[in-house]
């Protein structure tokens, strides 16, 4: 039922999380922005903290800064993954974008299942996503099987298990779907993947930040996600990547570059 605009200002004023609006800047006053979903508004500390970065750390320590510089996709990574992703230190690293991750998560999972050819995805998945499995499904002679997508409710958890067979290498889906909203099953449709011995990769872009997401717990695979969303990060900020634990033995990194190596500042050609 409608209510009146001072029972609703009433409800704002009452509001716990009320305060943390002045936490980020507000161009317009009286502005409601909803938008989040495409780019979250800016905080007042990341600004501060840009500015500290430039002037101090890159403009003052140059070279040097880089001794605590080289390890923050670890350190946020971990950040990120204790605090909303349920992932425990060491399976999350802060790095590249959203479609390279995507890349490589895929790429390393289908390595790991060579004998499967059939890759399973939603017909509402972003369309990066089904870019980036098409493309490996043509470099590899695979089948990607899309699954129907409801507008508003998204693909039917009954349609995606019933598109999951033995052949089935990789099942990729977005937690929260990007147009609709939608909640995907992550726990259900993992554990359905599993059944097949299929490996699971999940886009987060739409859910961390906004919805409790449980990847250690459901025994999630690999996911991926960006941060310039609900996590405020801004245009251009790094992506984040996961890698359940019991696969760092089993998958690999499709791109074998310098930050790759184990003994990176040795300089040697090899592994």
């Amino acid at each position: 039922m409608p209510i009146e605009r001072a029972e609703a200002l009433a409800l704002d004023a009452a509001d716990p999380l009320a305060g943390f609006r002045d936490r980020f800047t507000e161009p317009e006053p009286g502005l409601i922005y909803l938008d989040g979903n495409s780019l979250g508004r800016l905080p007042r500390a990341t600004r501060d903290r840009l500015v500290e970065v430039i002037d101090r750390e890159w403009g003052g320590g140059l070279v040097r800064s880089w001794e605590h510089w080289i390890d923050l996709p670890v350190r946020v990574g971990d950040q990120l993954g204790t605090a909303l992703l349920g992932a425990e230190p060491g399976q999350v690293l802060v790095a590249d974008v959203t479609t390279v991750n995507l890349y490589k998560l895929a790429a390393a999972a289908l390595d790991a299942r060579p004998d499967r050819r059939v890759i399973v995805t939603a017909a509402d998945e972003f369309p990066t996503d089904l870019y980036v499995l098409d493309g490996l499904a043509a470099a590899r002679g695979l089948q990607v099987r899309v699954v129907a997508a409801d507008p508003v409710h998204g693909p039917a958890p009954a349609d995606v298990r019933a598109a999951l067979d033995s052949d089935v290498a990789l099942l990729c889906l977005s937690h929260v779907g990007y147009r609709s909203g939608a909640l995907t099953d992550l726990p259900g449709l993992t554990a359905a993947a599993h059944e097949v011995g299929a490996l699971v990769l999940w886009d987060l872009s739409h859910a961390v930040g906004a919805v409790p997401i449980g990847l250690d717990a459901a025994g999630v695979d690999l996911a991926t996600g960006c941060t310039y969303k609900y996590l405020n990060a801004g245009p251009g900020a790094p992506a984040f990547l996961y890698v359940n634990r019991a696969l760092h033995g089993r998958a690999r990194q499709p791109i074998w570059g310098w930050f790759g190596q184990r003994n990176q500042f040795t300089m040697a050609a090899g592994l």
